[in-house]
This record gives C-alpha cells, structure tokens and sequence, in this order.
C-alpha cells in the first residue's frame, strides 16, 4: 500500500517494517479505541501490518498481516464471567483473539480456550493485553 489508497490512510511505520494502517470512516468514538490503537502500536513496532478496521459494529477490529483480528474488553468485578464472555463475544466474530486482562491464571484461561476448542469452536490464536504490552496465551498457527 502506498501512503493512502482511497480507504487506508497509513498512521505511523515503524524501522522494524511494522505498519498501521487506519480505515477512513474509522469509529475512534468506542470505548475501546485507544486500547485497539495501542494494541496496533504494539504489533507494528513487532514488525506487523495492522490495519484498523472497525468501521461498524461486529466487524472485528484489526486486520494483522492479513487475519482479522477481534479485541475484546470487560466492565465488570468478576473475572472468570468476563473472560468467559470476553471469548464467547469475540469468538463470534473471529477465530484469533486479544482479550484485555483480567488476572485469572494461564492455566485457567488455556482450558477455557480448549473447552471452546473441543466443542468445534474455531480458536487459532488468543493474546492478552495488559493495557502495555501483548503476550501469546493460546496459538495453534504454525
């Protein structure tokens, strides 16, 4: 892509290669929208194209060197239910995940994501963003 290709306008590139890339007509109104823009800086200092792509509700929010990607956060004091809606949600919307922390334990979350995973729910890859950095939770790509 070149600078702007009529409904990308490139945002910021990074020495590693990494880009972001923003839609025109993006929703920057979410509450979610700074931790999306910070989830691409994340990735494109890693050396990622990210394209952010929420133009309208269900459409998942980040394009990453070409696999949607759904980011989903929580507004509630209980844990384990936010982390079961956070993958339930976000799941419906595509098969790799980055899902805000919420404290619960590796172990606890790995066999959620397997219990989703065995019941033929398509689960390819979950990250969880601690509101700094991205860490890989769950990955079956190779």
């Amino acid at each position: 892509m070149e600078d702007s290709c009529g409904v990308f306008v490139l945002y910021k590139q990074y020495p590693s290669g990494g880009m972001i890339w923003l839609m025109f007509g993006l929703d920057d109104s979410g509450s979610d929208y700074d931790d999306i823009l910070a989830i691409a800086e994340c990735l494109a200092k890693c050396g990622h194209e990210v394209i952010g792509t929420r133009y309208y509700r269900k459409c998942p929010d980040l394009l990453v060197d070409g696999d949607f990607v759904e980011y989903e956060s929580y507004k509630t004091n209980q844990p384990k239910k936010a982390f079961r809606n956070m993958l339930h949600n976000g799941l419906e919307q595509s098969d790799s995940l980055i899902i805000r922390s919420c404290n619960l334990s590796i172990t606890y979350m790995t066999r959620q994501i397997q219990g989703y995973a065995k019941k033929g729910m398509p689960v390819s890859q979950v990250w969880i963003y601690d509101g700094k950095e991205i860490r890989t939770l769950y990955n079956t790509v190779g």
